[in-house]
């Protein structure tokens, strides 16, 4: 029989069922103590969520409302000077600045590329190799270091 409740719940709470179908269902819920507590919970629930719902369906806009929204954009488009100056050269600049935008992406890669060949963190390769110090450099400014290294710690 719960099965049966169950079932019938949501329509109870909507208020959908036949006089003979109530009749059965509140006979159940005065016999039945878990019937009867799932009935207060769907009903708890279904107050919380009662927000939800709108309480009144949202205005339907009238015939030719949309039509005129639209013509109300274009009349108001066709008078501002923007719009004519819009209409007048959006298709004769279409191609051009297109064109105009593929030149300077290929110019940028371009120029990229040949920074990244010719350099060497912003120096040109020759200068970068004449200020890389040379293996005897290294070795002289090692001991260096370190002779100023044992000569700081010597005259602690």
């Amino acid at each position: 029989m719960h099965q049966h409740v169950d079932e019938q719940l949501e329509a109870h709470l909507a208020g959908e069922l036949s006089l003979d179908e109530e009749r059965v269902f509140q006979e159940h819920l005065r016999q039945c103590r878990s019937c009867e507590q799932t009935l207060a919970d769907a009903r708890s629930a279904r107050s919380c969520l009662a927000w939800l719902v709108p309480q009144e369906a949202p205005p339907v806009p009238g015939p030719g409302f949309y039509a005129r929204v639209q013509q109300n954009i274009e009349r108001k488009a066709e008078s501002s000077w923007f719009g004519v100056l819009a209409q007048s050269w959006q298709p004769r600049l279409a191609y051009p600045l297109l064109l105009f935008g593929l030149l300077v992406a290929a110019w940028t890669m371009t120029f990229q590329m040949d920074v990244e060949e010719e350099s060497v963190f912003g120096f040109p390769s020759t200068q970068f190799s004449s200020l890389v110090p040379s293996e005897a450099e290294r070795l002289d400014n090692r001991d260096l270091v370190m002779t100023s290294l044992i000569e700081v710690s010597e005259g602690n």
